[in-house]
This record gives structure tokens, sequence and C-alpha cells, in this order.
């Protein structure tokens, strides 16, 4: 515990400049126009005094552009990113003895610990342009990303259109009706392409594995919808044993034991009535229509049928396989309407990719 401020208390403030901090800037505050310089690393003390020096800061430009978070970069790193004017705004905002303590606090730690609250304080303290690139920051850092080129290709597509960033964040998130759903699935779409081949993939196979974590729909409910001989080749491919547990499972807990043999079970019109059914689940009052288009596109793409059910093996697929999985999934948002984009977007496990 610190000396004269609890900890959960910085945690809460930290936390909400990283995270929160994906506000509005201040309107009369130039937006910097130079890369600044990396602080020096500094040790990590979440326990110091708030009464000890700061972390002395390298002077800014005033831009997080080339910022990638580590487990090391602390709040005078993350500093020495913006302008005076902006570091000034947040230090008058939480006080002199709060902002000293968080220099030496990592970032990451807090981020994960806390994930996001408190954040009132700190919403007019940065530029507009370093809420869209703190976003950017963020989404790598959730990631592990440090690529540069896709950092540059990513900021051209979120300074074109900030709603792409915004609308990941709660705080921020602009309104069905205040927004233009097909240039926010356009410039979505952009950014995913900012991403290479494997790196499209994997974000893929996250969502999909984040969206069953949520998901209500079950193996039981997979077997009520299955023809008898079906369900007995489930039976006898699980074992008797273990049945029960196929049928409390989420979708791709079911079939990840032996997913290859358990959809051999299934013929394809069980397979898509299936993924229509359990994306249905995850996106409330998506319409009949939209499921079955999304429905008879992945009857043609067996790739994205076996992502559905997390049992993609990516590693057998070539380059070319890759890519075209990318390509067949963005195409599932061409069934949707403008409020189902939207909600989609919106998902949690989709704005945490």
């Amino acid at each position: 515990m610190l000396k004269t401020l609890h900890l959960g208390l910085l945690i809460t403030a930290i936390v909400a400049l990283a995270i929160a901090v994906v506000a509005c800037g201040s309107d009369d505050e130039a937006e910097p126009t130079a890369v600044a310089t990396e602080a020096p690393a500094a040790t990590p003390s979440p326990t110091a005094s708030p009464t000890e020096a700061p972390t002395p800061l390298v002077e800014s430009a005033g831009s997080l552009e080339d910022l990638f978070l580590t487990d090391a970069t602390t709040g005078s790193q993350l500093m020495a990113h913006i302008s005076e004017a902006e570091r000034d705004c947040l230090r008058e905002a939480i006080g002199e003895e709060l902002y000293g303590a968080m220099l030496d606090v990592p970032i990451r730690r807090l981020v994960a610990e806390v994930r996001s609250s408190g954040a009132g304080s700190f919403l007019g303290c940065l530029t507009d342009d370093n809420v869209v690139l703190m976003g950017l920051v963020l989404v790598d850092s959730h990631h592990g990303r440090t690529d540069p080129e896709a950092r540059e290709c990513s900021i051209a597509v979120a300074r074109e259109n900030p709603e792409v960033i915004r609308v990941r964040f709660e705080l921020l998130r602009p309104a069905l009706e205040d927004t233009d759903t097909e240039a926010l699935f356009n410039s979505s779409k952009e950014l995913f392409d900012c991403l290479d081949v494997t790196e499209q993939v994997n974000v893929l196979v996250r969502l999909t594995t984040r969206l069953d974590q949520d998901d209500t729909f079950t193996g039981e409910d997979v077997v009520a919808m299955l023809p008898e001989e079906e369900v007995s080749c489930i039976r006898d491919r699980v074992g008797e044993e273990l049945f029960d547990a196929f049928l409390g499972a989420t979708v791709t807990e079911a079939f990840a034991p032996a997913a290859a043999s358990l959809l051999d079970c299934l013929a394809l019109e069980s397979k898509t009535a299936l993924f229509a059914a359990f994306t249905s689940s995850r996106v409330e009052g998506l319409r009949e229509e939209a499921v079955v288009c999304m429905a008879t596109l992945v009857a043609d793409s067996p790739h994205i049928l076996a992502l559905g059910f997390g049992a993609l093996e990516t590693g057998e697929l070539g380059e070319s396989e890759l890519a075209q999985l990318g390509d067949e999934a963005a195409k599932l948002f061409d069934c949707l309407n403008s409020e189902e984009i939207y909600q989609v977007l919106t998902l949690p496990a989709v704005v945490e990719q």
C-alpha cells in the first residue's frame, strides 16, 4: 500500500489514463505533428511513495504514433509521448501526488487488472488525434503486436474514420442513429487488412473462442437439432462416459476433443443449421433472412464452418487458403443490415479484437 494513497485508487486512476483516455480531446489543443522520443525505461515501483521525486520525462513532440506497450512500459514513458499541455491537464485533473505516483507504474499491468473505470477526470486531456492513436496502442498491446508497418497502415485508416476506434470504447461509442455503419464496416475491414494473413486468422480464431465463451448455446442444443442417427454417431465417438460432458459444453468445447471426427457425423445441412442457430444466439435480434444468408455462405466455405465449430486447423492451411478465409469471413457482413452491423461491431468479443 502507498504511504498516503491507496493502491486501488491509484490503479483505478491510471487505468483510466490508459483506457479511458479514449475520449474527446480538448478543442483548442493543436494536434501533434512530430513523433515522440522514447523515454528511458523506469524501474516499475507500484508501491513507491507519491511524495518521492517523479521520474524525469524526456521532452515530447506529443504523438503516440510509435508507442508500443510492453510489460515494462510505465506511466512515465506514456507521458513522454504526449504534449506538455496534455500532461499538465492530467496533472491538474488527478493532482500532483497521484500524477507523481503513476509515473513508475507499469501501464499494461494496470490495464489488465482494472480494465476500465474511474474515467471522468481524464476525458478532456488528449487531443482528438491522440485519442485515436491511444486506441490503436491499446489494441496492439492487447494482442502483443509490435509491427510498425501494420501500425502505420492502421493509423491511416483510423485517421480517415476515427469512429472505427471510438466504437471500441463504450465511453465514446456513437449511437446507431449517429453512425455511418457502411463506412464503419469498411474501415473495420481496412484495419483487418492492415494485418498479415497469419495474424488475420489468429484474430478470427480468438474471436470465435471469445464468442463461444459468452454463448448460451450448448451441446444439448446441438443434439436437440440433429437427426437420431447423427446423435448416435456423436455418442459413439465421444463415448458414453463423456457424452454428458458434451451436452453441457459450449459448441467449441463440445467439439474440441475430436472435432474432425465429430463433424464427420453431421450432414452439411445439419452443420449449416447449427451454424445459423449459434450465430443467432450470439447476436440478439438477428433477422431470419440474415441467418439464412450467412448459413448459405458458410455452406460453400468448409473453413468458415470449421472455424465456427472451433475445429479449424490453421497450421494445415496454405497462405492462399488463409487469405481466402479472411475474405469469406468478411462476406458474412453482406448479409446484415445497418443495425445488425452496428450490433456485431460493438459486441464485447469483437470490440476486444
